[in-house]
């Protein structure tokens, strides 16, 4: 593609985009491995892990408005973005490191001390780093382009964090543990580094003043004042309490109910697709919306979660099917949304005058980590209070209990957020008018 004036290099995009192949590869064991590592090899009760999760998930109430009211506000000689990589990325290293690698037997409240580390580091990354990319660019299409780009690089640390433990399953006598201490030294070496690339090679577009600092409680109503943001807030939540419900359990239910010996192996299948689909999804948002696109994948999602409650032991090549079919989708489900956010803070910036990107990206996170922690925890829960055994031997009603579980109950939650996405009224057309507006404003008030 050519470049033109307006026009972010490729290679900078890159460099932005590239700091999600490491975070992705953090994100995945803690929703696949930790559960069955902690309760089935380190004898924590499946309860307990519900809630610590819960728990520790639930100060992203506090950390994700905070992270973003700061990373809005603070001034230094490197921008108000990416100096927040530095610290967050040394929390992320400490907390993974004691996560993944217990130094022997440990309890839930070891537990719950590292996957706080780990939490909060994510936010002091994630949160900058999103409000980042939706400054990148002001152009409904551009900032498709980017959330792409990001995509792809989130998918391949997906692969990644897949390939990497069906190696180490292909090991005889291998576990979860061994898997986690894999990832940890992959992330020692890879987190810094693309960090460093991102911190060096991504621009950060420049204001002129610090954005007045919002208490979280004016941050809430700021935001949920804000009606298409308000319905993304609601479809997310639905689909990240739906979706991290289903991949919690997804160990178990492969193992106890199809007899598949190395999920590691059918999530390289599942994310590469997800990796191959990124382009149809950017063609079919530019051709029919972001968020009817969105909606078609929620639909596919939502089939597909249907379609294992009939599986039964052996039928491991129908299984690698439809979670190819869910793959699919999965890029869909990360870069559309992204860049519906960033649309709908053009909406704030119309009405405030002020750039709050950070304020936006930080409740949306704080929101999809929530609808995670209670799709995490409550999975885990309900496991337990069906007497489900995370070590094995479960008997032909815990079997059964695992399959409502696995198939049905997500797609019910899943379903509303069809309706609500598709039902999203901030078009290519009525945001173009939005940014005009905005360039105009913008104009006059340096003009004057």
């Amino acid at each position: 593609m050519t470049n033109t004036p307006d026009r972010l290099p490729i290679w900078r995009i890159v460099a932005y985009g590239g700091l999600s192949t490491p975070l992705a590869m953090i994100g995945l064991p803690l929703s696949i491995y930790l559960a069955p590592f902690y309760s089935g090899e380190m004898g924590v009760p499946l309860a307990a892990l519900g809630v610590a999760m819960i728990v520790a998930r639930f100060s992203d109430v506090i950390t994700d408005p905070l992270m973003g009211a700061l990373s809005d506000r603070v001034r230094t000689p490197f921008g108000r973005r990416r100096i927040w990589l530095i610290p967050g990325v040394a929390l992320l290293i400490a907390g993974v490191w004691f996560l993944f690698r217990p130094p022997g037997p440990v309890d839930v409240v070891y537990f719950t001390i590292w996957v706080s580390v780990v939490y909060l580091g994510f936010t002091i990354v994630q949160v900058p780093h999103a409000a980042w990319g939706g400054e990148l660019s002001k152009d409904y299409f551009e900032r498709t382009q980017i959330m792409s780009i990001r995509q792809v690089f989130t998918l391949i640390g997906l692969i990644g964090a897949t390939a990497l433990p069906a190696l180490v399953l292909s090991q005889k006598g291998a576990s979860a543990g061994d898997v986690l201490a894999a990832l940890s030294l992959m992330m020692a070496a890879l987190l810094p580094l693309c960090a460093l690339i991102a911190f060096c090679g991504a621009p950060e577009p420049q204001t002129n003043s610090a954005e007045p600092f919002v208490p979280p409680w004016r941050a809430a109503k700021i935001a949920l004042r804000n009606g298409p943001f308000r319905v993304i807030v609601a479809a997310l939540f639905l689909g990240y309490v739906a979706e991290t419900f289903r991949i919690t359990i997804t160990l178990f239910f492969a193992r106890d109910v199809v007899g598949v010996q190395n999920i590691g192996l059918i999530y390289v299948y599942y994310f590469s697709v997800g990796l191959l689909a990124v382009p149809f999804w950017g063609w079919l948002a530019g051709y029919i919306g972001k968020h009817r696109a969105l909606a078609a994948a929620f639909s596919i999602v939502v089939v597909t979660n249907l379609a294992t409650f009939g599986l039964s032991h052996g039928q491991e090549a129908l299984f690698i099917a439809i979670f190819m079919a869910k793959g699919f989708c999965f890029g869909a489900l990360e870069l559309l949304p992204a860049a519906l956010v960033a649309d709908a803070v053009d909406v704030d910036t119309a009405r405030s005058r002020q750039r709050r990107q950070g304020l936006f990206f930080a409740f949306i996170g704080m929101s999809n980590k929530i609808g995670q922690a209670i799709g995490q925890g409550l999975s885990l829960i309900l496991l337990s209070a069906v007497g489900f055994q995370a070590s094995g031997g479960n008997g032909p009603q815990e079997i059964l209990s695992l399959k409502l579980l696995y198939g049905i109950l997500p797609a019910l939650i899943l379903a509303p957020a069809i309706y609500l996405i598709w039902r999203h009224r901030l078009t290519a057309q009525r945001h173009a008018h939005l940014r005009d507006a905005i360039a105009r404003r913008d104009l006059e008030g340096s003009a004057s």
